[in-house]
């Protein structure tokens, strides 16, 4: 889950995005669907600001990669908070992989 400040282009939350994209594909990870929450307002205020955009990008990747991107969203000035979120794992590796590629995620339990 990223959220990038309410001031930010959409430019520059497309290019962001992009970048983390190329991150997890050049690193043989695999990346999912992206859901765009929009914007929404905080319970608190952070960093003087009381909205951003969400966003939640779904991919598959090694701890290095993870580590790559996590990096990249901490020194990136339009983002305000970042938090990677393991799935619980619902069957096999295979199913997991099956959903990544048929783009089709978990249901909420």
């Amino acid at each position: 889950m990223v959220i990038m400040r309410p001031e930010a282009e959409d430019e520059a939350r497309a290019a962001l995005l992009d970048r983390i994209r190329e991150i997890i594909t050049t690193e043989q990870g695999i990346v999912g669907k992206t859901d765009e929450w929009g914007k929404r307002r905080f319970a608190y205020e952070m960093n003087h600001v009381n909205e951003g955009y969400y966003y939640v990008m779904y991919f598959k990747a090694e701890p290095k990669t993870l580590d790559e991107v996590t990096r990249v969203l901490r020194i990136a000035d339009i983002v305000l908070r970042n938090m990677p979120v393991r799935l619980p794992e619902k069957g096999t590796i295979a199913a997991a992989d099956a959903a990544l590629a048929a783009d089709d995620l978990p249901d909420e339990e």
